[in-house]
C-alpha cells in the first residue's frame, strides 16, 4: 500500500496529479478488457464496467459474493486452482487454445455459432507492499482474433495445399495419374466427394473420362463419354469458363440430370486450357454440401489451373528453366550486393564509433591545458589585465570547463557502445543508498525514498549511472529559488514488455537459485518538482546533445539522458517521462524483476 491509502485502491498524495485514482477510473470505467479482484478468500471486490457490459451482472449484484459461488464451474472445470496460485504469489495466463474461456460471457460474434465468448486471461497476485491481499484477474476479449485467426490458418492451409499440388504436378510424368492421387489430400480439407476428369479428342470432338474419384464402377459407366455441351462437364468444356452449380437436388434442369442421380448436391467445373486450347476440363461435387464457398471456388480455379500448366509442361520446360536460372543469378547477384552493403556500413559505424572515442579522448589533453592556463592568468596576472581582458579570460576559463564536461561526457557515451553488459540481480534501495552518501546535495533532506525499491537484473555501474544522471537532471532543472524535491520508488508491472534479445543471453547465465520471474518487470520512479519539460520536447531530450528547455539557460552537454536511454537498452529495459511546464517531471527506468534471493 502507498503511503497516503487507507485501502488497495486508495490514493497516493505526494503530487498535484493523482494518477492512482486516474488509473483506477479508468480500469473501472473504460478499461477496454475486464478487470475483477477478489479478497484472499475470493469475494469479488471489484467489477468493472466492461464486465458489467459483457456478463449482465451489475457491479452492486457481484460485489461482495463469492466468485466460485457466482460461477460454479471454475470449480468444475477447476480453474479454482489457479486463484489459489495468485494467493500463493503465481501468475498464471489462461490461453484461448487450451480453455477457450475463463468466465461463461456472451459471445460478441453470435454469427460464427459460438456459445461463448473466447478469452485470455492473466490471473495474478494483488501485492500490498510486501503481502498478498487477495487475487486481480484481468480478462480479453479474443473473439474475433480468433476467428480471423481461423480464417487466416484455413487460408494458410489452403496456400500449403495449393503448394504442394504445384509441386507435384510440375514434377509429375503424367500428371493426370498424379491428380487422381492427389485427389484424397484435397477431399478433407475442401470437404469434397467426387471429381472427375475429362480429356478432350478433337477427333470425335467428345470429352473421355480419363480420371475420377468417389466414385461407383456403375455411375462411372454413366458419366463415361459426353459430347460437347452434353451435362455438366461438357457445359464447361463449350463455355470455356468455370461453371459453379449448387442445390443440385432442386434442380430439375436435364443438364444436371445424371448428376441429380449421383446424389450431387453441389458441383464446380474447370475448363484445361493452354491459350486457346481445350485439353479437358475437371470438376468437383459434394454428396453432402449445397453450395461451394468461394474461397473453395477459388481454390480448384488455381488447381485447374495447375493441371493445364502440368499438361503443357513438356512445352514450357525450356522457357520456365531459363527464368529459373535468370531469377536465382539475380538472386545471388543481389545477395552479393547486400552482403557487402552490410560489410561496409559495419565498418563505417565502427569507424565512427572509434573516431567519437579517439577525438573525446584526445581533446581532454589541450583543454585542461587551456584550462590551465586561464586560471594562471586569472591567478597570478589579473592585476596586468584590463577588466576587458579579465572577462575575456573569465570566458575562456568556463567555456574550457563546459568542454571538458562535454569530451567527459562523450568518453561515457563511447564506452557504454563498446562495453560489454553481463546482468545480475540488483537491490534498488542499495544502489540509490551508494548514490546518496556520494552525494551531498541528496543528504540535506533533498530526497525521499519510499520502500519497497525492489530488486531487477541489469548492471550495477550502468543502473547507477542513470540514476545519478536523473538526480543531477532534478537537482539542475529545479525551480528557480525553490527547494528541490525528489521522490523514488518503484512498483511491479505484470504487463512489461518482454526483454530484449542481449538480456535475454545474460539472464541465462543467472544462477538458478535466483531466476528473474518471467514476464514481470520492475518500474523505478524518480519524480521531481522542477520546471518540467514541454510535450514537444519528452521525446526529444533521450537523444544526444538535446537539453531540456528552460526559461534561462543551464549549463550542461545535452549527453546525460542519452546515456540513460542507451545504458537501459543495454540491459534489456527502457526509460521515458511523464511531464508538463511548470508541474515537475516523472522519470522513469524500467527493467526485468528479480524476486529477493
Amino acid at each position: 500500500m502507498m503511503p497516503g491509502s487507507d485501502s488497495p485502491f486508495g490514493a497516493r498524495a505526494v503530487a498535484p496529479f493523482n494518477t492512482h485514482d486516474a488509473m483506477l477510473e479508468w480500469m473501472q470505467d473504460i478499461a477496454p478488457y475486464g478487470i475483477l479482484t477478489t479478497d484472499a478468500q475470493l469475494i469479488v471486490r471489484t467489477w468493472n464496467h466492461w464486465l458489467v457490459t459483457h456478463s449482465g451482472f451489475s457491479a452492486d449484484a457481484v460485489i461482495g459474493q463469492s466468485l466460485l459461488e457466482l460461477f460454479p464451474d471454475l470449480v468444475g472445470r477447476k480453474f479454482d486452482d489457479y486463484f489459489q496460485r495468485a494467493l500463493r504469489g503465481e501468475v498464471s495466463v489462461l490461453s484461448t487454445a487450451l480453455h477457450k474461456y475463463l468466465l461463461p460471457l456472451r459471445t460478441p460474434l453470435p454469427e460464427y455459432g459460438l456459445g461463448r465468448m473466447l478469452q485470455t486471461a492473466r490471473i495474478a497476485p494483488l501485492p500490498i507492499e510486501d503481502r498478498i491481499v487477495g487475487t486481480i484477474t484481468i480478462i480479453e476479449d479474443v473473439t474475433q482474433r480468433e476467428m480471423q485467426a481461423s480464417i487466416l490458418r484455413r487460408q494458410q492451409e489452403y496456400d500449403r495445399l495449393l503448394s504442394d499440388v504445384l509441386a507435384l504436378l510440375l514434377q509429375a510424368a503424367n500428371p493426370i495419374d498424379t491428380a487422381a492421387q492427389l485427389f484424397p489430400r484435397l477431399a478433407v480439407p475442401l470437404k469434397l466427394d467426387v471429381f472427375f476428369n475429362y480429356l478432350y479428342s478433337p477427333a470425335d470432338k467428345k470429352l473421355h473420362l480419363s480420371a475420377s474419384g468417389g466414385l461407383t464402377p456403375e455411375a462411372r459407366r454413366l458419366v463415361t463419354d459426353l459430347a460437347l455441351g452434353e451435362g455438366l462437364c461438357g457445359q464447361v468444356a463449350v463455355r470455356r469458363s468455370a461453371l459453379v452449380e449448387i442445390r443440385l437436388q432442386h434442380n430439375h434442369s436435364p443438364q444436371v440430370r445424371d448428376f441429380r442421380r449421383l446424389g450431387l448436391c453441389s458441383y464446380a467445373g474447370f475448363p484445361l486450357l493452354i491459350g486457346d486450347e481445350l485439353l479437358g476440363t475437371i470438376g468437383f461435387g459434394s454428396y453432402e454440401r449445397d453450395t461451394m464457398p468461394p474461397e473453395v471456388v477459388e481454390v480448384l480455379s488455381k488447381i485447374a489451373q495447375y493441371l493445364s500448366i502440368s499438361l503443357d509442361r513438356s512445352r514450357r520446360e525450356r522457357e520456365l528453366h531459363d527464368a529459373q536460372e535468370r531469377l536465382s543469378r539475380h538472386a545471388s547477384e543481389l545477395e552479393q550486393k547486400v552482403t557487402e552493403r552490410t560489410a561496409k556500413l559495419h565498418e563505417t559505424i565502427t569507424q565512427l564509433e572509434s573516431f567519437s572515442y579517439t577525438v573525446a579522448h584526445d581533446l581532454r589533453a589541450p583543454i585542461r591545458s587551456l584550462t590551465g592556463y586561464t586560471e594562471v592568468l586569472l591567478t597570478d596576472y589579473r592585476d596586468a589585465l584590463p577588466e576587458d581582458g579579465q572577462r575575456v579570460v573569465q570566458r575562456l576559463h568556463r567555456a574550457s570547463h563546459r568542454l571538458d564536461a562535454l569530451t567527459r561526457d562523450l568518453l561515457k557515451f563511447s564506452r557504454l557502445v563498446r562495453e560489454e553488459v553481463s546482468l545480475v540481480p540488483l537491490d534498488v534501495h542499495e544502489l540509490v543508498q551508494d548514490i546518496v552518501s556520494l552525494t551531498p546535495a541528496l543528504q540535506e533532506g533533498v530526497l525521499t525514498i519510499e520502500p519497497p525499491l525492489g530488486h531487477v537484473i541489469g548492471q550495477r555501474t550502468l543502473l547507477q549511472q542513470c540514476l545519478s544522471n536523473i538526480f543531477d537532471n532534478a537537482l539542475k532543472f529545479a525551480v528557480p529559488g525553490a527547494r528541490p524535491r525528489i521522490i523514488v520508488r518503484g512498483e511491479l508491472r505484470p504487463e512489461g514488455m518482454p526483454i530484449s534479445r542481449a538480456a535475454a543471453a545474460s539472464l541465462r547465465a543467472l544462477t538458478p537459485e535466483i531466476p528473474p520471474a518471467r514476464g514481470l518487470r520492475w518500474r523505478i520512479w524518480i519524480e521531481d518538482n522542477g520546471i518540467g519539460v514541454p510535450a514537444a520536447a519528452r521525446d526529444r531530450i533521450f537523444g544526444i546533445f538535446e537539453r531540456i528547455p528552460g526559461p534561462v539557460p543551464i549549463e550542461g552537454t545535452g549527453i546525460g539522458l542519452a546515456i540513460v536511454a542507451r545504458a537501459m537498452e543495454q540491459m534489456g529495459g527502457a526509460c521515458g517521462v511523464e511531464s508538463e511546464p511548470g508541474q515537475g517531471s516523472r522519470f522513469w527506468l524500467e527493467l526485468a524483476f528479480a524476486p529477493k534471493n
